[in-house]
């Protein structure tokens, strides 16, 4: 079973967004079609965008002790300490749009295993805990995920823009064709 589809599709959702012709012929394709495909790479944007929050969290939070380490500063409880990092990094959508579509939470737990799996040897619970190296080292796989998430999604919403556009142009289309 893939790790983002649901067991019946068998393949995940990214790599149906990214085959090739997923996105060709669009003035041909039926307009439900192109709803169908447009709501698939929204959704995938959204996980991709929930996934890469999740990333640059944690990133935060082993970039705060690392700096709180190198300034000498005094540790301080830990929900305080992921409270302040957390609030100072909070994001809204980055395209300034509202999120239309609800991560669901098998999805949240897909992206929380994801990124434990990369970071199964940075125990966040215990920052004081780990090296300086192996802090430097956790920031290292995270920012190449989120690189490599940050690609994906730039593929995802340029796929995604051709669909809107085609929708837009027809519905434009039809609004001239009311007018005439």
């Amino acid at each position: 079973m893939s790790e983002e589809t649901p067991p019946a599709e068998g393949k995940r959702r990214i790599d149906r967004i990214l085959a090739p012709g997923f996105g060709d012929d669009l003035p041909e394709m039926e307009m439900e079609e192109l709803r169908t495909r447009r709501d698939l790479c929204r959704a995938e944007r959204e996980y991709l965008s929930f996934l890469r929050r999740l990333l640059q969290g944690r990133r935060d939070l082993l970039r705060d002790e690392l700096e709180r380490r190198r300034s000498g500063g005094d540790a301080g409880p830990l929900v305080e300490r992921i409270t302040a990092v957390l609030a100072e990094g909070s994001r809204g959508p980055s395209r300034g749009e509202a999120v239309l579509v609800t991560v669901p939470e098998e999805e949240i737990s897909l992206a929380r295993r994801r990124i434990e799996r990369l970071l199964s040897d940075a125990h966040l619970s215990d920052l004081e805990g780990l090296s300086d190296r192996e802090l430097e080292e956790a920031i290292e796989r995270i920012d190449g995920e989120e690189r490599e998430i940050s690609e994906s999604r730039t593929s995802v919403i340029g796929i995604h823009d051709r669909f809107q556009e085609e929708m837009k142009r027809r519905f434009r289309g039809e609004l001239k064709g009311l007018r005439a």
